[in-house]
């Protein structure tokens, strides 16, 4: 029996391989005025059950749901309770103030119960709401992802069947990513909901990140004091529209709000509520779409809300690049379903449609507002051999396609990267990495010498690389040079443009080298490499001189992905082997958790963000209790756990063995608090912080999920 795991990662899990994961991600957002907790789902990955196949139901308060499954054991439950997204919902926020905690109580009611698990670290990122469309309208280079800042929600009941984001009415709203110069002949259509008089539903600044103090802003949809909508723009005077009725009703209502050659329009519910003869709005300035929040009341307008935040929930959030006759708004607000809503604003060729029906789980990699580029590349082994990025390295590149993970790329002549912890003597070791290139004049993917940098150094050897005919080639010295190179059993290349994983080995098997789960090469009579203490480097080698098949480029030109250092040999050659289980993983998190399983010294997942990095910021508990026996998990102790402090942070949680009896339930305390800092940048942005369980009781593999999409904090 394979113990049961806990893994983090970073972003959405999914397709999850070999180790079933059940995975306990908290996203971590950033306002304490919430009024709501977490989110949570459970869903089976696998409907084939075995008899002895755990099954399990997973209870947070007075909510209970269950995974699903039958097989040769026969029905394991009516599933009646089947876990959807949402359910069961723990209470509680976060803060840097004081801690919260959740409270998840797992029980087999298969075939098999639970009897160990492992909990191993967490690796962080800031969450985004999805633009689906990739226009360029207006000099913009969507999609424009929006960033959700402070009490923003995810998963609400929207209109149609959606899901839609609520906003708390202070704090809570979502910035855009892409600037537009002077967007003219639009519409802008929205579901909204709310009970409040008062507040923003979306707008146009030129302030980024904070549109409350932007010197331009129009293009605005707002609730006003008496619960009117209001749509204003200005063209040398404040034009606005007023409706007569109001909607602060607590129902939701569909806006349609337009200006164009037909002049300023106001729809709302498919009627027409207000027109005037402005063609225009303000011209001369590029900005930013914000949704939730506007620049209203910087000054100039009339009939202002009291908060310009809005108290309520938005869904199906569009911006069409034309002005939509009565008739296209009318049909529009005639869809009665969600399929036909959404084909029918796509057919308008969107600018931009966020549909708000975000879980809050995926990681946004692109540049955050404010925030500076990282060059930081975690170590999730929890050994603390972070890697930096020097020279090109480009973050956040598309990774290996069987992983649907990401990647760093290198630009083959500066760009590698420099790791920071030393190690004496590595024996008894693989070398884990994917890659892709297609180099003609070969290039390092991983090496390890006696100094920090890449400059003068005395000793050099556990080397992988690719020569200039496209071969792999791992390479020691002990005492002479001592090479195995991929031409042994192939004649197949691999510098191909395509992703290729190779496992570079030594020790008393010899040196191994394998490409895509196939030994490729050895040599039984090499069983240790030279004795030193040195570093590892990712993307470069030292080859130059002696060594025989050496490259003419030492740079690695191509992309790297998930690459660890593990201190022993696996077992390849066959299905059911170490190896063979790495190469078959379908995911980047599943992959990750394999690895994890294999105590790596190091480990670089690459799926690092090139943003202003926001590790580091959780503080965090992990406790169990098996009847009435208390056990922390993190940090080690017997008993309850403290409370979280700095010294406990998520990436340094590392993996920890819990250990129940069989047949009795184990609880799962996870109590997270955030540290008072926060890197400048992502100051009140929704951080991601996942941590994931799994596990594996039969030969017919079984995987479920459970997130916490959803909690509230101030950073």
């Amino acid at each position: 029996m394979r113990p049961l795991r806990f893994v983090s990662r970073r972003g959405v899990h999914k397709g999850l391989g070999s180790l079933g994961v059940l995975s306990v991600a908290m996203v971590i957002l950033a306002t304490a005025a919430a009024a709501t907790g977490f989110n949570a789902s459970l869903k089976a990955g696998s409907t084939n059950f075995s008899s002895a196949t755990l099954q399990l139901k997973s209870t947070t308060g007075s909510n209970s749901c269950y995974s699903t499954g039958s097989g040769s054991g026969g029905t394991v439950s009516s599933n009646s309770g089947t876990c959807t997204s949402g359910s069961p919902v723990p209470s509680g926020a976060l803060s840097s103030a004081s801690s919260s905690s959740a409270t998840t109580t797992l029980t087999s009611v298969g075939k098999t119960n639970a009897s160990a698990a492992t909990v191993s670290s967490a690796s962080c990122g800031v969450a985004q709401v999805a633009d689906s469309t990739t226009s360029t309208q207006w000099s913009g280079t969507g999609p424009d992802t929006a960033l959700p800042l402070g009490g923003v929600t995810y998963q609400a009941s929207g209109p149609l069947g959606s899901q839609a984001i609520t906003t708390d009415g202070s704090t809570g709203w979502a910035e855009t990513t892409v600037q537009y110069t002077d967007p003219e002949s639009f519409t802008i259509l929205a579901w909204f909901k709310t009970s409040s008089a008062t507040g923003s539903i979306v707008g146009f600044e030129n302030n980024q990140t904070a549109p409350t103090s932007a010197g331009n802003y129009d293009r605005m949809l707002w609730i006003d004091p008496s619960g009117h909508l209001v749509w204003a723009v200005y063209n040398g005077a404040n034009d606005m529209l007023t409706s007569t009725s109001t909607y602060n009703n607590g129902a939701w209502h569909f806006v349609a709000a337009s200006v164009g050659s037909s002049g300023q329009k106001l729809y709302v519910d498919g009627a027409l509520a207000g027109s005037s003869s402005n063609t225009s709005a303000q011209t001369g300035y590029s900005g930013w779409w914000s949704i939730g929040l506007t620049g209203v009341l910087n000054g100039g307008w009339t009939d202002t809300p009291s908060s310009a935040y809005f108290n309520g929930s938005i869904a199906q959030l569009a911006v069409i690049p034309s002005q939509l006759t009565s008739t296209q708004v009318s049909n529009l607000y005639a869809d009665n379903t969600l399929s036909t809503y959404t084909a029918a604003v796509n057919a308008l060729s969107a600018a931009n449609y966020w549909a708000l029906n975000d879980s809050g789980l995926v990681q946004y990699l692109g540049s955050i507002p404010g925030g500076t580029a990282s060059t930081t590349l975690v170590d999730s082994s929890g050994n603390g051999n972070t890697g930096t990025a020097e020279g090109g390295v480009t973050l956040g590149a598309a990774g290996p396609t069987t992983l649907c993970g990401n990647a760093i790329s290198l630009d083959g002549s500066t760009g590698w990267v420099q790791t920071t912890n030393s190690y004496s003597d590595p024996e008894g070791y693989s070398a884990v990495a994917w890659f892709k290139t297609s180099t003609t004049t070969g290039g390092g993917i991983m090496g390890f010498t006696n100094v920090q940098g890449n400059g003068s150094y005395a000793n050099r050897d556990r080397q992988i690389w690719i020569d200039n005919s496209g071969h792999l080639v791992f390479g020691v010295y002990n005492p002479s040079y001592e090479e195995v190179n991929s031409t042994q059993t192939t004649s197949k290349t691999y510098n191909d443009s395509s992703w290729h994983m190779v496992v570079a080995e030594i020790g008393s098997s010899g040196m191994q080298l394998w490409a895509d789960g196939t030994e490729v090469a050895s040599n039984g009579s090499v069983t240790s490499a030279q004795s030193y203490t040195g570093y590892w480097h990712l993307g470069w080698v030292s080859v130059s001189g002696s060594w025989p098949d050496a490259p003419t480029n030492e740079y690695f030109s191509g992309s790297l992905s998930e690459m660890a250092i593990i201190p022993t040999q696996l077992t390849g050659g066959s299905s059911g082997t170490q190896i063979y289980a790495l190469y078959h993983e379908t995911s980047a998190s599943a992959f990750a958790s394999y690895v994890q399983g294999l105590s790596p010294t190091s480990d670089w997942p690459l799926q690092d963000a090139a943003t202003s990095p926001v590790c580091g910021t959780t503080e965090i508990t992990v406790q169990t209790t098996v009847g009435s026996t208390n056990t922390c998990i993190y940090p080690a102790a017997s008993g309850a756990c403290a409370a979280p402090s700095s010294a406990y942070l998520v990436t340094g949680l590392v993996t920890r063995p819990i250990t129940a009896p069989s047949g009795t339930a184990v609880t799962v305390k996870i109590t997270m608090e955030l540290s008072a800092a926060s890197p400048a940048g992502t100051l009140g942005l929704h951080e991601l912080a996942d941590l994931s369980f799994g596990t594996t009781k039969s030969s017919t593999q079984w995987s479920a999920q459970i997130s916490y999409p959803s909690a509230w904090s101030q950073l």
